[in-house]
């Protein structure tokens, strides 16, 4: 993609950062049922991605066959549970601890690559995968030190960024299947129909929320989940997957200062020494080249990683030409 002479490729990215940093943050200032915010962010996120993508999805969803499309489901069902866990672990733990545990989600990514779709992972990666672990016992040390809601918190980061991994790893069945749009719309609406699900079951109400709430769920919905990964789809495109992937790992920072500056919330000392770990790892991760490809050779775009979703949406893209929520990151990750 062409840029304005003397425009830096580095400014959407940064702007990008900053935009997916306020997903935690808006969680907060929302101030209603975690499962009322999981939904209301990926419903709206889905009402706005509509118009664009509904053409494209009305093209490509008759055409599936029945596989892709039970993998279509399960990837949405997967979003949908993600969303659930992560913004609940918000309520228990501090935003540092649940935004770095959830941006596990390339280790994990990784781990069932390799055991679901036999694709090879370098020693090194297998190495930041230990050392991943190892940070994450350190903040989840830290938090049972605090009380049993912390360390819930940190189950909770954790279980996101398992089911986000796993909606990485189901959607790549689908890459040839569909457009990316028409891939994102199927996804989105699958999750806020699941999401809907679960608030009925629990009985969450959708309603009764004051005008403020209902403005920072659009926030949450414009800012980090569209916003965000827009900016990364564009970043992708200018700029090596690896390099995008290394700015990324400014989303736990950014959040951190964010949260510090707004809730005044500041991290313990085993957060940011179990933070500096796990951000270690990833950047092993990360500059390792992140993507493995499958054993045997056979084909399909390399996987990049994602961070959380923030959740996510956050996908962190895969692709020969990237992610894009939609806009939207080449596979997305949200959060």
């Amino acid at each position: 993609m062409s840029r304005p002479p003397g425009a830096s490729p580095y400014l959407p990215l940064a702007l990008a950062v900053l935009c997916i940093s306020t997903g935690s943050i808006f969680v907060r200032m929302a101030s209603a049922p975690p499962l009322a915010v999981a939904f209301y962010r990926i419903f709206l996120a889905s009402l706005l991605l509509a118009p664009f993508a509904a053409g494209s999805a009305r093209r490509s969803w008759p055409a599936l066959s029945s596989r892709p499309r039970a993998l279509l489901l399960a990837s949405g069902v997967a979003l949908g549970v993600h969303f659930a866990t992560w913004i609940a672990s918000l309520s228990f733990t501090s935003v540092a601890a649940s935004v770095l545990l959830v941006n596990t989600t390339p280790l994990f990514t990784l781990a069932f690559s390799r055991a679901f779709l036999g694709e090879s992972v370098a020693r090194a990666v297998t190495g930041a995968m230990g050392l991943a672990l190892a940070g994450a016992g350190l903040i989840a040390a830290g938090d049972w030190a605090e009380g049993t809601n912390s360390l819930t918190g940190d189950l909770l980061a954790l279980a996101g960024a398992v089911t986000m991994s796993l909606y990485h790893v189901i959607g790549r069945g689908l890459r040839a299947a569909l457009p990316l749009d028409a891939y994102v719309l199927g996804v989105w609406t699958t999750a806020a129909v699941t999401l809907a699900g679960l608030s009925l079951v629990a009985r969450v109400s959708f309603i009764g929320y004051p005008p403020r709430t209902y403005a920072f769920l659009l926030a949450l919905a414009v800012v980090p989940t569209l916003g965000g990964h827009g900016l990364v789809n564009r970043s992708l495109r200018l700029l090596p997957a690896p390099t995008v992937g290394l700015f990324l790992l400014g989303e736990p920072v950014g959040a951190t200062v964010l949260a510090y500056l707004l809730f005044h919330e500041v991290p313990g000392v085993w957060t940011l020494a179990g933070g500096v770990v796990v951000l270690a790892a990833l950047m092993v991760v990360v500059v390792s080249g992140t993507h493995s490809r499958p054993s045997g050779g056979s084909g399909g775009r390399e996987a990049t990683p994602s961070s959380k979703s923030e959740g996510g949406i956050h996908s962190r893209p895969s692709a020969p030409s990237s992610k894009s929520e939609g806009g939207i990151h080449s596979r997305p990750s949200e959060r």
